[in-house]
C-alpha cells in the first residue's frame, strides 16, 4: 500500500507509486502563523495510508484531489499530542473517496472540507476517536454537481477530560439535482463533560434525499442488560460495546487492530 507519514509538520516518509503526485510546501516566513501544506493529486485508482504522529502542537493543511474516474481508499491514523489540521478533498467526475480514520490524540481541532465538484462523485467517510481532552471537528460538504453523494459517519467516545464537538454542514445549491446527503454522528460520553453535535443541512434543491442523526449519551440499559443476562460482567459488557462501537464498518484490519490495542490500553 502507498504510505505517507508526517511527524509534527515534517513529511518523513513518502512511499507512493506513480498514481499519486505529492507536493510539500513548507511555509517558514510567517512566524507563529506558518502552516505547512501537503498536496496530493490522485491520478489513478489506488489505496493510501496516511499516518500522523503529533509529538507537539502541529499546524498542517492537506489538499487532496481525485482526478476523473478515480477511486481512492484512504486510511488515516493519527496519534500524539495536539494539532490544528485542515483536510480539503476535491472530487472530480465519477470519482469515489472512501475514508477510514482513527485518532488517539490529547487534543485536536480539525476542519474538513469536501468539494464534490464532478457529476456522480461520492464520498464515504467513517471516523472513530477516543477523546481524552477537547476535540473539535468542523465539516463543510459542498455538493457542487449533479448526482453527488456524501455519507459522513462520526463515532466518538469521551473518557477522562474528553469532550467532542461535531459540527457537520452539508450544502446543496439550487438546481443541483439527484444528490444524496447523509450524516450520522454519535458520541458515547463516559464523563460528566459536555459534548455537542451540530448537524446542518442547507438544501436549496427539492430533488435531494437528505438525512441526519445525532446521539449523545451512554450505552443503553437494554444493550447492557442483554450482555449481563448472559453472565458477562459489567466491565466486560462495556468493553464489548466499546469494541463494537469503534470497529463497526471498519474493513481495514490494521486500523481495527490499532483500535483494539487502544481499547485494551484504556479498558484493560
Amino acid at each position: 500500500m502507498n504510505k505517507i507519514k508526517v511527524v509534527n509538520d515534517n513529511l518523513e516518509v513518502v512511499k507512493v507509486d506513480k498514481n499519486i503526485n505529492v507536493e510539500y510546501f513548507k511555509d517558514e516566513c510567517l512566524g507563529i502563523f506558518a502552516i505547512d501544506e501537503i498536496k496530493l493529486n490522485i491520478e489513478k485508482s489506488c489505496d493510501l495510508e496516511l499516518e500522523l504522529e503529533l509529538r507537539e502542537t502541529t499546524k498542517l493543511n492537506f489538499d487532496i484531489t481525485l482526478n476523473k474516474n478515480v477511486n481512492l481508499n484512504l486510511n488515516i491514523i493519527t496519534n500524539g499530542i495536539s494539532g490544528k489540521i485542515q483536510y480539503k478533498y476535491n472530487l472530480n467526475e465519477n470519482s469515489y473517496l472512501n475514508v477510514i480514520k482513527f485518532q488517539n490524540v490529547e487534543e485536536i481541532k480539525e476542519m474538513i472540507i469536501v468539494k464534490l465538484n464532478g457529476i456522480n462523485s461520492k464520498i464515504d467517510y467513517n471516523f472513530k476517536t477516543i477523546s481524552k481532552n477537547k476535540e473539535t471537528y468542523d465539516y463543510h460538504i459542498f455538493h457542487e454537481n449533479l448526482n453527488t453523494t456524501s455519507n459522513i459517519k462520526n463515532n466518538g467516545i469521551c473518557i477522562k477530560d474528553g469532550n467532542i464537538i461535531f459540527q457537520v454542514s452539508s450544502f446543496v445549491p439550487k438546481d443541483i439535482e439527484g444528490c444524496l446527503v447523509n450524516q450520522a454522528n454519535r458520541i458515547i460520553n463516559l464523563t460528566n463533560n459536555k459534548s455537542e453535535i451540530r448537524p446542518n443541512l442547507y438544501i436549496d434543491c427539492n430533488d435531494t434525499k437528505a438525512s441526519h442523526s445525532a446521539l449523545i449519551g451512554k450505552f443503553s440499559d437494554e444493550e447492557l442488560f442483554y450482555l449481563l443476562s448472559r453472565g458477562i460482567s459489567y466491565d466486560m459488557a462495556v468493553k464489548l460495546l466499546i469494541k463494537g462501537f469503534l470497529t463497526s464498518d471498519i474493513s481495514n484490519k490494521k486500523i481495527v487492530n490499532i483500535i483494539l490495542k487502544n481499547i485494551n490500553k484504556y479498558w484493560g
